[in-house]
């Protein structure tokens, strides 16, 4: 690193630094623990808009992401100070599951801002006009080729990829639907995959290949995902990971590579 680059190193919280990379780049560095108690770093590259959201992010401290379980299937509501994401809404007539989670962080319909959809398929919006409906400030989200699938009450803002919402970074996962996408947390590094990979019965593994569009377009997003650092990992099918997430996320796209 260059002694131009170590000046505008900034640190912006407790676990966390920021730099310019190269004119219009930033990178945000994330202290994280692996398995073992084992240091290492989580790594986010973006624009100035990432610099600002994660600033942002930092100052109220660190998100909260708490699983909305509707049994073969999860959503999930990140809570960061007095603001919620929504990212995904499950199957149809759960509004009262995800009233009760909000309850249970200590904040109201009113906190939600963001509802952010990784794909269209009808498991993970089926509770959206519930959601939309009691958080009436909130923004919706989806990847653009999903959009024309979803039936909202409501527009939804295409997001591509290394779009910022609150603090979180989208990332273009395709292959499982046109459109999927995955929701990356660096002030707190967690990778929520949506179906871009599924861990059921503690079997990290890609997308079902009954409900995936495209195999081989599914695993290049893992591939994809392989190349970012972060300790956890939630899913839309299947139990967390706590610890040491991106590790198994290589090794699994090794495998799926037949390497």
């Amino acid at each position: 690193m260059s002694r131009e680059t170590m000046r505008v190193i900034r640190r912006i919280s407790r676990r966390a630094w920021l730099t310019r990379v190269v004119p219009g780049t930033v990178a945000v560095w994330t202290e994280v623990t692996f398995g073992l108690g084992r240091k290492g770093w989580s790594v986010a590259l973006g624009g100035e808009n990432l610099a600002v959201s994660l600033a942002a992010a930092e100052a109220l401290g660190p998100t909260e992401a708490l699983r909305v379980n509707m049994g073969f299937v999860n959503a999930y509501v990140l809570v960061r100070g007095q603001e919620i994401a929504i990212v995904d809404t499950g199957t149809p007539n759960n509004g009262t599951k995800f009233a009760e989670v909000i309850r249970a962080a200590g904040l109201g319909w009113e906190a939600v801002r963001h509802v952010i959809l990784t794909h269209y398929h009808p498991d993970h919006i089926g509770s959206m006009g519930e959601v939309l409906g009691a958080a009436s400030g909130a923004t919706a989200y989806a990847g653009a080729a999903d959009i024309p699938q979803i039936k909202s009450p409501r527009t939804i803002k295409a997001v591509g990829d290394d779009a910022e919402v609150f603090g979180l970074r989208i990332i273009a996962t395709p292959g499982h639907t046109p459109g999927h996408i995955c929701v990356f947390d660096p002030a707190s590094s967690l990778l929520i995959l949506g179906d871009a990979m599924v861990n059921v019965n503690n079997r990290l593994d890609g997308p079902n290949p009954q409900y995936t569009v495209d195999m081989t377009q599914a695993h290049q997003s893992v591939k994809k995902l392989a190349g970012i650092t972060f300790e956890r990992a939630v899913f839309g099918h299947g139990e967390p990971i706590d610890k040491g997430a991106s590790q198994a996320i290589a090794k699994l796209a090794k495998q799926l590579a037949g390497g």
